[in-house]
C-alpha cells in the first residue's frame, strides 16, 4: 500500500498475523523451515516480480505465540489429574480420558505435548480462555500500533495452520464481539496462572482501548475486516468452544456485510492430511459467492510425512500465488506466474509409487503424526457420545 508523503512514496506494510499449529513453539518459530513464512518468501523468488525485492519490504509477519500457555499453566499443577479437573472440563469423563491418553504417551514427549495441547484447548474452559487471551492480547496491540501510524491504513490478515485454526476461529470471533470483552473485565483470576491471565488481558484492554479512541466499536465488523483470513489444515469444524465456525462471524462477505468479518476467505486442506481430515470444515458452498475459495490439494513435495507441514501446503502455487496477491498490494500474477500452477501439480502431483505411502500417512500409520491422530479420534468419539 502506497501513500503519499512530501512528495515521496512511502510504502505501507500489510499485516499478517500467522498462528502456528500443532507441536512445541517457542520465540522465533515463524522462521522454522516447516512454517509458513520461509516457504512463502522462498516461492516469491520464483516470480519476475520479486527478483532483487524482499517479500518483507511489503509485509510484516506478525507471529502469534500461544503453545507456551498450557506449560504455563500445567507447570503449577503437583497432580495432572486434580489441575484437570479444577479446569472446568466440558464433561467429568474428559478430563479422565484426557489423563489416560497422556498416561499412555509414556517417554514418548512429542506426542504427550502435542496431544495433550490440543485435548486441554478442546475439553478445558480455563485453556481456552487462557489461549484466546493471549491471541487477542497481541492482534489488539499491534493493530493499536500499526492503524494510524501511516498516512495509509495497512490491510490486516491471518495465516493460520492446524490448531492454529481453531484458535484464530475462537480468537477473532472473540475479538469482534463486544459482549465477550465485557465479561472479561469482570472476570476474576484467582487461580495459579491468574497473574499471567491479568498482563494478558491488560495487554489486550491496552490495544483495544487505543484503537478505539480511533473509532467506536473498535474492532466489530461493522468497522473493522479483515482483508482474508487464511486456515491450512482447518480443525475448526471440529474444534470450536466459542461459536460454531458455520455461524460465527468469521466467514467472508462484503464490506456492508456487518456479520461477516473477512473479506476474503480461503479454506485449504490436503487430501492425504489425516488432520485435516479429522477437522472436518467443509465451507459452505454460499461462501463461494462472497469471496471464499475452497481448495483441497493432492500434491508430494519430498517427504509423505511433510504433508501437514504448513510449508507444503504454501509450496504450491494454487496457494502461495493467493496468498502474496492478498498480501501485496502492487502485485498481480502475470500469465507465466499462473501458468505455474498446472506445471506444478503435472510434476508434483501424487504419482501411483507415492500413493500407498500418501494412503497410510492419511490413516495415521506412518511416523509421529500418527500417534497424535490416533488419540485425536478417541477424543471425537468423546466428544460426540
Amino acid at each position: 500500500m502506497v501513500g503519499a508523503h512530501c512528495g515521496e512514496s512511502v510504502v505501507t506494510k500489510n499485516i499478517v498475523f500467522v498462528l502456528h499449529g500443532i507441536g512445541q513453539y517457542t520465540d522465533g518459530w515463524i522462521d522454522m523451515e516447516s512454517c509458513a513464512v520461509p516457504a512463502l518468501k522462498k516461492a516469491a523468488k520464483s516470480y519476475s516480480f520479486f527478483e532483487g525485492k524482499s517479500l518483507d519490504s511489503f509485509v510484516e509477519f506478525v507471529p502469534i505465540l500461544y503453545d507456551d500457555v498450557f506449560e504455563r499453566i500445567t507447570q503449577h499443577w503437583a497432580d495432572l489429574g486434580e489441575g484437570l479437573s479444577s479446569s472446568v472440563p466440558l464433561m467429568p469423563k474428559f478430563a479422565k480420558k484426557v489423563v489416560d491418553l497422556m498416561k499412555q504417551a509414556g517417554d514418548d514427549k512429542w506426542t504427550l505435548k502435542t496431544g495433550a495441547d490440543v485435548a486441554l484447548y478442546w475439553g478445558f474452559r480455563l485453556f481456552q480462555q487462557r489461549v484466546v487471551l493471549r491471541v487477542l492480547a497481541q492482534i489488539s496491540t499491534r493493530v493499536a500500533d500499526t492503524i494510524g501510524a501511516g498516512p495509509v491504513m495497512p490491510e490486516y490478515h491471518v495465516l493460520a495452520h492446524s490448531m492454529g485454526t481453531a484458535v484464530a476461529h475462537d480468537a477473532l470471533h472473540h475479538l469482534g464481539t463486544e459482549s465477550w470483552l465485557a465479561q472479561l473485565k469482570k472476570a476474576e483470576f484467582s487461580d495459579a496462572d491468574a497473574d499471567a491471565a491479568k498482563a494478558d488481558r491488560a495487554e489486550y484492554l491496552d490495544g483495544h482501548g487505543r484503537f478505539a479512541q480511533l473509532r467506536d466499536n473498535p474492532f466489530n465488523p461493522r468497522t473493522f475486516k479483515f482483508s482474508s483470513i487464511t486456515m491450512l489444515s482447518n480443525v475448526s469444524g471440529l474444534i470450536h468452544p466459542s461459536a460454531s465456525p458455520y455461524e460465527s462471524i468469521v466467514r467472508p462477505g462484503s464490506a456492508t456485510d456487518n456479520n461477516a468479518y473477512a473479506t476474503n476467505y480461503f479454506n485449504v486442506n490436503h487430501k492425504f492430511d489425516p488432520i485435516s481430515l479429522i477437522g472436518n470444515f467443509e465451507m459452505p458452498a454460499g461462501w463461494e459467492f462472497a469471496n471464499g475459495f475452497d481448495l483441497e490439494l493432492d500434491h508430494l513435495v519430498g517427504n509423505v510425512e511433510q504433508i501437514h507441514d504448513a510449508a507444503h501446503y504454501i509450496s504450491h502455487p494454487n496457494v502461495h500465488l493467493r496468498l502474496l496477491t492478498q498480501y501485496v498490494d502492487s502485485y498481480s500474477p502475470t500469465a507465466d506466474d499462473v501458468s505455474q500452477v498446472e506445471a506444478f501439480q503435472n510434476k508434483n502431483g501424487i504419482k501411483p509409487q507415492s500413493l500407498n505411502a500418501a494412503k497410510s500417512f492419511l490413516k495415521g500409520d506412518v511416523g509421529p503424526l500418527g500417534e497424535l491422530v490416533s488419540k485425536l479420534r478417541v477424543l471425537s468419539r468423546l466428544v460426540e457420545e
